[in-house]
């Protein structure tokens, strides 16, 4: 699939911010399942955007404003491909331990995605999953399945029932979030089993595409409107494995993942500093369309203002 995306970040201050430095990551990450055939981000007021990649392989780019400026707007624009790829847990016929047998001479590289984090907590409810869902004896493959099925069942996806820095324990007090908090419990629940996980952010392509007679071609799916989270498990067959706690399914080509960590705080869209003011007001737009074909065109040039 080929799809279009704009994201719009808007800051504005109270009184004009005396400096800025803000960290972004927008633009979608190049693999085997996507590829990314233009992106460009414009910045207002107009400063040298500066990139590089980050310790999990992440594009990011930088923006220093170094003079007062009222407001602080970012537009990323994209164009990335989708490609289908089979379900790759689908041969894995082991058990949990089986599993864990042999992650052992990648543990060194695997560490960061099996021990706890910022956002990754082994409460007693995590715990209790485990042992409830990832024995050492069950199937590996359909148990995550079952894991997955049972936090979309017994959880309520609901926006602003909880914000960026909700921990694992008060989601599963109150039962109710947003793609982030499904993901993140998950993610607790493999690691606290000896599954490596890892925290992806992205886009996802919620509205079903109608067809010629005006019936849906596909189901809908829940996601924010300024992005997506989702996890991957590491697979035994070598493969990372995306599951979508808040759909019930597996990543699918209407998933453009954007960054990969060990939770949250490590792939904000966007995150700064400023000086000079005193409060902010955030809006966010983001636009995913899909095309027919892939769209290859050149970023628009910038030049000083007449």
């Amino acid at each position: 699939m080929f799809f279009h995306i704009e994201h719009t970040t808007e800051y504005r201050y109270s009184e004009p911010a005396t400096e800025s430095f803000s960290e972004l990551r927008l633009r979608p990450r190049d693999s085997l399942r996507q590829k990314v055939s233009r992106h460009y981000t414009r910045v207002e007021p107009a400063v040298l955007v500066e990139s590089h990649t980050d310790y999990f392989g992440n594009f990011v780019e930088t923006v220093s404003i170094p003079f007062r400026h009222p407001s602080l707007l970012v537009t990323s624009v994209c164009d990335v491909e989708t490609k289908p790829f089979n379900d790759a847990l689908a041969a894995v016929q082991l058990s949990v331990a089986e599993a864990r047998q042999l992650y052992t001479p990648h543990r060194r590289e695997l560490h960061d995605f099996l021990r706890p984090s910022q956002f990754i907590q082994f409460t007693e409810g995590v715990c209790e999953l485990a042992e409830e869902f990832l024995q050492p004896a069950a199937p590996f493959s359909h148990s995550l399945r079952e894991l997955n099925n049972h936090l979309f069942r017994t959880l309520k996806y609901r926006p602003g029932a909880t914000d960026a820095g909700t921990t694992v324990a008060q989601f599963l007090k109150d039962r109710e979030g947003v793609c982030q908090d499904f993901a993140h419990l998950m993610i607790s629940v493999c690691r606290v089993a000896g599954i490596p996980a890892r925290y992806v952010s992205g886009y996802i392509e919620t509205d079903p595409v109608l067809g010629a007679d005006g019936e849906p071609l596909d189901t809908a799916l829940i996601g924010a409107t300024a992005s997506h989270a989702w996890l991957e498990i590491y697979s035994p067959n070598g493969f990372w494995v995306g599951l979508d706690p808040t759909n019930n399914c597996l990543d699918s080509e209407r998933h453009v993942q954007i960054g990969i960590g060990r939770d949250y705080a490590d792939v904000p869209p966007m995150k700064g500093i400023f000086q000079g003011s005193n409060a902010q007001s955030l809006s966010v737009q983001v636009r995913v369309t899909r095309n027919t074909e892939s769209v290859v065109s050149r970023a628009p040039e910038v030049g000083p203002a007449s």
